[in-house]
């Protein structure tokens, strides 16, 4: 956030911290008090509030991320949370550069399905009322939620089938990441030749929303693209900002994951502690490939610029295993404050430091730094994904790829 101008003088934005599902430190707009804040939350699931995700170099245009506000079938109002989001949605106004001669129109992403917000609001959820949001639209983006993802994946277990792309195909695994990659362009437009903020939020904000965040943050800004700025960025969006990487992993969910080596009774007594307390519940239904789109998508990115970023697909796969791999603290638990209760941290190695210690085998040979000269930007230094134009990670992970950013010692999963 420092590199971003945060907290310096004059800043529109200072440090907070906040909400226990998302990380310590948190940005807000200076203009914004905490007792503000803290009415806001109250009108958002989970208590998630706007908070800062991106500030653009070029006109400091912001993405935000939240949950979805509590409206209701009553259709209720916060003051506070309009008065948060307009604070936002005026944070760049003396920044607006003049060169694109556009009317700035700001926006809020919801990337859900019109139906599913609609159907949220039966529960007291659901979707801003834009006659309470001034010099603004709304979108749905009609990415549907973790249990459609889910079941893709386990109709092709199931069935046993390999997976190609025609079977990726027949599942619509790639329509949906083409479909997160055509919502990431509609951010990406806005905030970088409207000098436009966005706000983009799901149903909890910790799912759809951080593959929106991540992809079009990567997009925008070439230090994402870097080996330290893909970790910086995965850090931030994923982990700090709670997505459930032990639910949505299937971390303890299931006994076929575990693998009972010492047949032992300890060793049996323990496996079935650890089984009934997970086992018995439903984290099953909380399974979902969530990071794996997020991945993918990145993939396509590696594929259509293949000299704008300094990693290669080998380190996205080796990530992808080490997610579910369990040998690193950096995936478990579900959010920041978890891992400070249960010192992941100090009882953990992590992850980054496997890759930085063998950064050589993950460095993409065709990376072209000089292309990411911010003297001479323009649209070089950001990147306009074709969403139509998607290959299949996940295909990718049964063989060695013969793909120019790969190595050739990839490994199959």
């Amino acid at each position: 956030y420092g590199r971003m101008g945060v907290g310096i003088p004059n800043s529109s934005w200072r440090f907070s911290s906040f909400c226990e599902t998302y990380p310590h430190t948190l940005v807000v707009p200076t203009k914004i008090s905490d007792n503000v804040l803290n009415h806001a939350s109250k009108f958002r699931s989970k208590n998630r509030i706007p908070v800062l995700s991106y500030l653009h170099w070029q006109n400091k245009a912001s993405i935000t991320r939240s949950s979805q506000p509590m409206v209701g079938l009553k259709k209720n109002r916060s003051i506070q949370d309009e008065k948060l989001i307009e604070a936002i949605f005026r944070s760049n106004a003396p920044n607006l550069p003049s060169v694109f001669g556009s009317t700035q129109t700001n926006l809020i992403v919801d990337a859900r399905p019109t139906a599913n917000a609609i159907a949220n609001a039966a529960v007291g959820a659901g979707s801003e009322n834009m006659e309470n949001y001034k010099n603004c639209e709304r979108k749905f983006m009609g990415i549907d939620n973790i249990h459609v993802m889910r079941e893709i994946i386990q109709t092709a277990d199931v069935q046993g089938l390999l997976i190609k792309k025609q079977n990726l195909d027949k599942s619509n695994w790639l329509k949906y990441i083409s479909t997160i990659l055509e919502s990431s362009l509609v951010i990406i437009k806005n905030v970088h030749i409207a000098s436009s903020h966005v706000l983009i939020h799901c149903s909890d904000g910790w799912d759809r929303t951080a593959q929106l965040t991540s992809i079009s943050i990567l997009c925008l800004d070439p230090y994402y693209r870097t080996f330290r700025g893909f970790q910086v960025l995965v850090e931030k969006e994923w982990i700090s900002f709670g997505h459930k990487f032990t639910d949505r992993s299937g971390h303890l969910s299931d006994e076929k994951y575990f693998i009972n080596s010492v047949n032992t009774n300890a060793a049996n007594t323990a496996f079935n502690t650890v089984q009934s307390k997970f086992y018995n519940q439903s984290y099953i239904r909380e399974i979902s490939p969530i990071f794996q789109q997020f991945l993918d998508c990145v993939f396509q990115l590696l594929t259509q610029f293949p000299t704008r970023f300094e990693f290669n697909e080998k380190f996205l796969i080796e990530l992808h295993y080490h997610c579910y791999s369990c040998q690193f603290g950096t995936f478990l638990c579900n959010s920041e404050k978890e891992r400070m209760d249960y010192k992941v941290t100090t009882l953990t190695y992590s992850v980054w430091d496997y890759f930085n210690s063998n950064k050589n085998e993950f460095l993409n040979p065709l990376y072209d730094g000089g292309a990411e000269d911010k003297e001479d930007m323009g649209n070089n230094g950001v990147l306009l994904p074709d969403e139509k134009n998607t290959e299949g990670f996940a295909a990718r992970m049964r063989w060695k790829s013969d793909s120019p950013i790969s190595r050739t010692n990839s490994p199959g999963i």
